[in-house]
């Protein structure tokens, strides 16, 4: 009775500074959890196989946009590069916060550099 008492101590004592830990974390795991929940609802519906969107002008330079097989292809492998992601930034939140916060925002600081160089691109284009 003795040790399953220290072993639930123990659990109550991991489980709550498990949680102070989070809790510490909760904008940036909330962000990071917020773009994995829309690139899997992009994953769960992707474009129909008959989609006009396979081999258009718009999607000419993507290999993703090929057809659905290797859309959805490409969309698994991000799906685990983005679980490998969170657990890269949750095994550094203790002793490297800062790296565990810009790894949990890293997607959306992508996303941001990816708009910005769009809009470089255009601005560039219409000074020409």
């Amino acid at each position: 009775m003795i040790v399953f008492s220290n072993v639930t101590n123990i659990i109550k004592k991991n489980t709550s500074e498990t949680f102070k830990l989070l809790w510490q974390f909760k904008w940036s795991i909330g962000a990071y959890l917020l773009f994995f929940c829309m690139f899997m609802a992009g994953y769960i519906n992707p474009p129909e196989k008959n989609s006009p969107i396979w081999g258009s002008e718009a999607t000419e330079g993507a290999w993703s946009y090929i057809n659905q097989e290797v859309y959805l292809g490409s969309m698994r492998d991000d799906l685990i590069k983005l679980f490998l992601l969170f657990l890269v930034g949750t095994s550094n939140m203790r002793n490297h916060p800062l790296f565990a916060k810009l790894t949990f925002l890293s997607p959306w600081i992508c996303v941001l550099l990816g708009v910005l160089i769009i809009t470089y691109k255009w601005l560039l284009d219409l000074m020409i």
